[in-house]
């Protein structure tokens, strides 16, 4: 499915932009391949290893240090009666809305853990396992199966269904990677226009697949569409626009050239 949206992608690209990288031309020099080398495999292993250990031990920890404090004080510096009236629970409630066409339910806590995906995708478990207070809100670990709907009761909490955590985990995979990467993106793309683009693409991307596993998931399981259909599949229609206009935009620039120089 990955390497689908990957040549998807290539292709809405090409469509928009493709005039344009006719007029440039992209030359790479090709790496002397060699035999595979245990050693050096063993080396990238271990230099991979320690700079996720060094992430885990600053990007990943401040962040959890940083949900759990918002997660306990109030914007007045008190510490919250509960969850629900602390900082991150007010930072993360308007965005809650936009998840209900992929999760189901509103939940703060999902929206916060997708929103501090953006510093690093790990943080997205990490600020889980901070907002339900370990994972076993989530998991039967009698039977080591996901807590279903009517799981809420046993949980303390909301409980989704298999169809929205996948639906979670989808959106969560095609979203925006971490600011590193959005970084690195800058410095290749070196335009501020295709940069957004770039990313408004991927958020759409990941709406879209979240949007579809979660209402076609639960189609299939209970016969009917999920909570927030309607809504999520307005945004989708809308992504679909801008598409389809950015695309004929496209094609009437390249027409345009076109007839210029024929008349040149």
């Amino acid at each position: 499915m990955r390497v689908a949206l990957i040549f998807l992608g290539a292709l809405l690209v090409n469509k928009i932009a493709g005039h344009k990288a006719r007029k440039s031309f992209f030359i790479i020099e090709l790496p002397e391949y060699k035999v595979p080398s245990l050693w050096f495999a063993f080396k990238a292993m271990c230099a991979r290893g320690w700079a996720y250990i060094v992430k885990a031990a600053t990007i990943i920890l401040l962040c959890n240090t940083a949900v759990q404090i918002m997660q306990t004080f109030t914007w007045s510096f008190q510490v919250a009666e509960t969850a629900d009236a602390s900082i991150l629970a007010s930072i993360a409630g308007p965005f809650a809305y936009l998840l209900v066409p992929i999760v189901g339910v509103l939940s703060w806590q999902l929206a916060a853990a997708a929103v501090t995906g953006f510093i690093a995708k790990e943080n997205v478990v990490g600020t889980l396992a901070v907002c339900f207070v370990g994972l076993e809100n989530f998991i039967d670990v009698d039977e080591l199966a996901m807590l279903d709907g009517s799981g809420a009761e046993v949980a303390g909490i909301i409980a989704i269904t298999k169809a929205a955590a996948l639906a979670y985990l989808m959106f969560n995979l095609y979203t925006p990677p971490c600011f590193a990467a959005i970084g690195a993106m800058r410095s290749e793309m070196k335009s501020a226009k295709w940069l957004w683009g770039g990313i408004a693409l991927q958020l759409g991307t990941g709406y879209t697949v979240g949007f579809l596993v979660y209402q076609i998931g639960t189609l299939v399981t209970t016969g009917a569409v999920g909570a927030g259909f309607v809504p999520g599949l307005i945004a989708v229609l809308l992504m679909a626009a801008c598409l389809v206009y950015l695309i004929r935009r496209a094609d009437r620039n390249l027409d345009a050239a076109y007839a210029l120089g024929a008349k040149a």
